[in-house]
């Protein structure tokens, strides 16, 4: 009979060989095909279950042949929540139903659920928020600079063309002045910009002045005709009023009549009464309706020395109507293109003069402008808006200097935290001009509750009336702190909407069921700010295309989104889970989330293993900390890219596998990730460290790196298959050999065992690694029979279990079982360890795994 040792040694020295011998069999080549090829397939546990041929291939792979037959109990194993600690499969003492469940993709989670948008997504849909915000400020930011640089040094434009042509300069006037540059006309924008508007023959007033101008016209002859018709109506009012004067008046002389005839006074006294109180109303009706007719007698002198006659109103108001309305829809075209003709001074050739375009205040202007257009306060235009004041204040005699600027209003009330609805510009008004020498000033009176108005008055040196000398309404100090003030609290407002409508955000989308509710006007708050996070401006995207693009299948190369040839549709797209359908679908994930959890455990597992005390608690606890990272992190990783560039996550992910990551590169795995799994000759196919193909295969992501969202409902992702596949080779290689030699088969099984031993305790629950070590140390059998704290004591007396990450330890260590199996074996029999591995390719009797198997408890 060959040795213990021999038979160990040649299936171990080259151990790739021995397995690549035992998978080329025939039936277990067949048998895998099956598996490869019918594995994608399952939708369900029940299909997986019924299909005899998988099932009992997968089981045999992770050593639970001998429980084939117990299908109710696998299915509860294979739905087993595992980031649920008191799932099924988490409280069954046997690590291996785990590890099987960890293998597939039934278990049920929260992350799991069909949802319109995950945790993962929507923090990544406000991380997207903050980024587009940030760019589209800068933007804002480099194109102001740019433009205030191009047009306020002379020579920088030096003419028409050359300035419409630019692109950036061109854009930002469009903006500013609210100009559609999709559809603007060249040839009138540029006659506009080099027009005289005093010229009556020049383009601006030939093409749009004339006609606005006529409009204008209109519009005050129609309003000036209906101010007439107002003043002679209080004629009317008055004849209607001495009408009912009249009649009010006979009725109580008839009344009064029959009361001093006998009539009954207590009925026609309360008549009389309530008559005359009418009466003395219509008097001062009358007289008010006089005293107003009698003012505005010179306004209608006026006006009818300038109109037409009474009679011809209705007439020529129905004319004016005519015009009004032919203009009414282009007339605010017609006042951007008078502002155009005002505000640039080209000349007519389209030169520049020489003292430039445009002039520093119609700069200024302008730019205002731009950021009146924006949505959001950025600090381009909070850096303007502090120039603009200073201006202001350095020449000011009147609080209304200050305060009739909506733009400088708004800073005043920025920098004072004075950002309520309520705060209007008389409350601003009232403050600045409150004496703070008495006690009942407005500014004292409120600034009990509200300090900010103290703050506010203390600012400014306006006098009661309004009034200051100019350069005295703030010194030197008091703007520098208003200045202060304004910089750290210009953004609190957006900050505060945001935090709002993110709130409302989660809430609205918690409610959505279908993308008909998504795209409802219920939800048409959080529908635009999900637009806008990605860049998208509600306004000029159609729902219609929005349904399509978040209907699209992102696998799919020929779908809708695709044609689009948008970048913004397809990150709207990864962000949200619909269906072809509308329906809301489960999130496809970079890793499923069973990968992601088993990862975690044996993250936490290598970190802590063969610690104890406080050392281990200290490792557990930053162990956690990284797992619960990779854990969120993995929620939101949308690309193979993202995940490569995250060397932490890496990291975690290869240490999880017993892989020290010093030992591994950012080329390597760059070079891993991007191999096909279905090639055999692939980088990381020919790799001898068949881990990494694992690692791979347990994400889902397509040949150009983003997430695969047909992987979603696969009972296992290609890296599971591939371990399963594994698993299945080495459980045959053990069982084979161990028909020839039963303590070959059980050094084989702890060779592949020592990996996952934390303690002593492992050991003990399990048979074959009890009779491994009691055999390696020539220990007798009834060491069963003691205490189970003292056999722990022992193991931990007798084995290094940290000589077990050591391969060469390792490796003297199983080779000191095969010549002690040897020698034991010549003085008594082998049924021992044949007993043991005997029905089991894990190594354990039926008996003993079902006692394993009991569910804790605890």
């Amino acid at each position: 009979m060959v040795s213990t040792y021999l038979t160990f040694d040649l299936v171990n020295r080259d151990l790739q060989k021995s397995l690549k011998q035992v998978a080329n069999q025939t039936t277990v080549a067949n048998d895998t095909k099956y598996y490869q090829e019918n594995i994608g397939k399952i939708k369900t546990v029940d299909e997986f279950l019924d299909n005899y041929r998988l099932y009992s291939y997968a089981m045999t792979a992770y050593g639970l042949d001998e429980m084939i037959y117990a299908k109710a109990f696998m299915k509860q194993v294979l739905e087993s929540d595992l980031s649920d600690d008191n799932s099924f499969a988490n409280r069954l003492t046997d690590d291996r139903y785990k590890n099987f469940a960890a293998a597939f993709n039934f278990g049920s989670s929260d992350s799991d659920v069909a949802v319109a948008q995950s945790d993962g997504q929507m923090e990544e849909l406000f991380d997207t928020y903050d980024q587009t915000i940030a760019s589209q400020s800068d933007k804002i930011e480099e194109d102001t600079r740019y433009f205030q640089v191009m047009l306020g040094t002379t020579g920088n434009v030096k003419n028409v063309d050359e300035f419409l042509r630019n692109d950036r300069l061109r854009e930002y006037m469009f903006t500013a002045y609210g100009i559609d540059g999709k559809y603007y006309n060249y040839t009138a924008i540029r006659g506009v910009l080099t027009s005289d508007p005093d010229d009556p023959n020049s383009y601006y007033n030939t093409a749009y002045g004339n006609r606005l101008e006529q409009y204008t016209a209109a519009k005050t002859e129609d309003s000036e005709l209906a101010e007439r018709e107002g003043i002679l109506e209080l004629q009317d009012s008055i004849a209607l009023g001495e009408q009912l004067k009249a009649d009010l008046e006979a009725q109580i002389a008839a009344k009064q009549e029959e009361l001093d005839n006998g009539g009954d006074p207590d009925v026609l006294q309360p008549e009389i009464d309530a008559l005359q109180t009418q009466l003395t109303e219509t008097e001062a009706l009358i007289a008010k309706d006089q005293a107003s007719f009698e003012e505005q007698q010179p306004r209608l002198a006026e006006l009818n020395a300038k109109l037409v006659p009474v009679e011809q109103s209705a007439q020529r108001r129905a004319e004016l109507a005519k015009i009004i309305n032919g203009t009414k829809s282009d007339a605010a075209y017609l006042e951007v293109m008078k502002s155009l003709a005002e505000d640039f001074q080209f000349n007519a050739d389209g030169t520049v003069p020489a003292d430039g375009a445009v002039t520093a205040e119609k700069l200024q202007e302008i730019v205002g402008g731009y950021f009146n257009k924006q949505t959001q306060v950025t600090h381009a235009e909070a850096m303007f808006n502090q120039e603009l004041f200073e201006q202001k204040i350095a020449t000011a005699t009147n609080v209304t200097d200050l305060i009739d600027d909506p733009r400088i209003l708004q800073y005043i009330k920025s920098a004072f935290d004075l950002n309520e609805s309520y705060i209007v510009k008389s409350t601003i008004d009232q403050i600045l001009t409150s004496d703070l020498d008495d006690p009942d000033s407005y500014a004292n009176v409120y600034g009990k509750d509200r300090p900010q108005y103290l703050e506010l008055a203390k600012a400014f040196n306006f006098n009661t009336d309004g009034t200051v000398a100019a350069g005295e309404a703030q010194t030197a100090q008091q703007t520098s702190k208003t200045s202060s003030n304004y910089f750290s609290r210009w953004d609190d407002k957006q900050e505060e909407d945001l935090a709002k409508t993110i709130r409302f955000y989660k809430l609205d989308l918690a409610a959505i069921e279908t993308l008909d509710d998504f795209l409802s006007s219920d939800a048409q708050t959080s529908y635009e700010f999900a637009l806008e996070a990605v860049g998208l401006d509600p306004s000029s995207v159609s729902k219609l295309t929005i349904k399509y693009a978040l209907k699209s299948d992102l696998s799919d190369p020929d779908s809708y989104i695709y044609k689009l040839k948008d970048e913004r549709f397809i990150t709207l797209a990864k962000l949200f889970n619909f269906s072809k359908d509308g329906e809301v679908t489960a999130p496809v994930l970079a890793q499923s989330n069973s990968a992601i959890t088993n990862v975690a455990r044996d993250y936490i597992l290598r970190k802590t293993r063969f610690l104890e005390g406080d050392e281990l608690e200290a490792a557990k606890k930053k162990a956690e900390e990284e797992t619960k990272y990779y854990t969120e992190t993995m929620q939101r990783i949308d690309s193979r890219d993202e995940l490569l560039a995250d060397r932490k996550l890496l990291d975690i992910l290869l240490t999880s596998k017993g892989i020290d990551p010093s030992t591994v590169t950012n080329d390597f795995l760059k070079q891993a990730f991007a191999s096909d799994l279905n090639d055999p000759n692939s980088f990381v196919n020919a790799q001898a460290d068949k881990r990494f193909a694992q690692i791979v295969g347990t994400f889902n992501f397509d040949a150009k790196g983003d997430i695969d969202r047909s992987a979603a409902g696969k009972a296992q992702n290609g890296g599971e298959i591939a371990a399963t596949e594994s698993n299945y080779v080495r459980q045959l290689l053990e069982t084979q050999e161990g028909e020839e030699n039963a303590g070959a088969r059980l050094a084989l099984y702890f060779q592949r065992m020592a990996d996952t031993i934390t303690d002593p305790y492992v050991i003990l629950g399990d048979e074959a690694l009890m009779e491994f070590f009691r055999i390696t140390f020539s220990l007798p059998e009834e060491i069963g029979n003691m205490d189970v704290d003292q056999q722990a004591k022992l193991v931990e007396k007798k084995l290094d279990l940290e000589d077990l990450s050591d391969p060469e330890k390792l490796d003297k260590l199983i080779r000191r079982f095969t010549v002690m199996y040897d020698i034991e074996s010549n003085a008594t029999t082998t049924a021992s360890a044949a007993n043991i591995l005997s029905g089991s390719s894990a190594g354990i009797s039926a008996d003993t795994l079902w006692a394993l198997s009991q569910i804790r408890m605890g």
